[in-house]
């Protein structure tokens, strides 16, 4: 490690104990995912390998959050299968509804291969039997799910809930499995505005969500 090296992980670890004091989370720092103390935040990128730094949790405004850096290489079978090293931001969410949500996927186009790497058993949906979506979200998002759940994941990620997610989500990639929102973006040294706004976005989607199903 260069001394170049150390010097921004010590940045990115007080950039992110700080968010975490300004907005109430608790922060552990490194978590060892084969430790029970902790819970493991799952999703696609969990894996055998993966590591955990800056592990904080609360709670923000009703809801159960957690926030990491998660490192991990993932094989990349494009063209010829090479090795690429992820830095992923990840905020998760514990959604209110009791309603059981199939799983999902909202890929951001600039990472599809990282999921299609990691994560084989859902495939591309076409949206658009009962909506019509915003271009700009089909453009640059693709949505992976069960074909059979076609329908349930459109009244989950409604056209105006598309719209901001194509216009105001930055480029993060967004996953719903067991009734739990992950938010992902790209981040070896996230700073408090990048950390603020994917927060801030998580808990927006996390209540659009469920007042879709409240009567449910």
């Amino acid at each position: 490690m260069t001394p170049a090296h150390v010097i921004m992980t010590r940045m990115t670890k007080r950039t992110i104990m700080q968010f975490a004091e300004k907005v109430g989370l608790l922060y552990f720092g490194f978590v060892d995912q084969r430790d029970d103390e902790h819970r493991l935040i799952r999703g696609h990128t969990v894996s055998e390998t993966h590591q955990d730094n800056h592990y904080c949790v609360g709670s923000l405004k009703g809801y159960d959050v957690m926030l990491t850096l998660r490192n991990d290489v993932v094989e990349v079978p494009v063209d010829a299968v090479h090795e690429e090293r992820c830095h992923w931001l990840i905020v998760t969410v514990d959604l209110h509804t009791k309603y059981e949500l199939p799983h999902s996927y909202i890929s951001h186009h600039n990472r599809d291969h990282i999921f299609r790497a990691a994560f084989e058993q859902l495939h591309p949906l076409f949206l658009g039997s009962l909506h019509q979506y915003p271009h700009k979200f089909m453009s640059d998002y693709t949505v992976y799910a069960k074909a059979m759940h076609a329908i349930e994941v459109e009244q989950t990620i409604t056209p105006q809930i598309s719209a901001v997610i194509a216009e105001h989500f930055a480029g993060a990639s967004i996953e719903i499995e067991d009734n739990t929102l992950f938010l992902y973006t790209e981040s070896q040294r996230p700073t408090e505005a990048v950390l603020e706004k994917l927060l801030a976005n998580g808990l927006w989607l996390a209540e659009s969500i469920d007042q879709i199903y409240s009567d449910k």
